[in-house]
């Protein structure tokens, strides 16, 4: 089965939301939609918040991609 470009776009945000929680970079931490989050929830439930989201995406991706489902 041929990976679809969802599949890609999924990997790719995915990774892109985990480096960002991960190492926090201003250019991430600071961006108007987490930084709301940031206010209303906490730094540290944001950045769980994000990491599930992250997980979550790269693993639908990565299933997609490989053919698992």
């Amino acid at each position: 089965m041929q990976p679809s470009f969802i599949d890609y776009i999924l990997v790719i945000f995915g990774a892109y939301y985990l480096y960002g929680v991960t190492f926090k970079p201003e250019f991430f931490w600071q961006r108007g939609r987490i930084r709301r989050t940031r206010e209303v929830i906490g730094d540290q439930n944001t950045a769980r918040m994000y990491l599930v989201v992250a997980v979550i995406m790269l693993a639908v991706g990565l299933i997609g991609m490989f053919g698992l489902l």
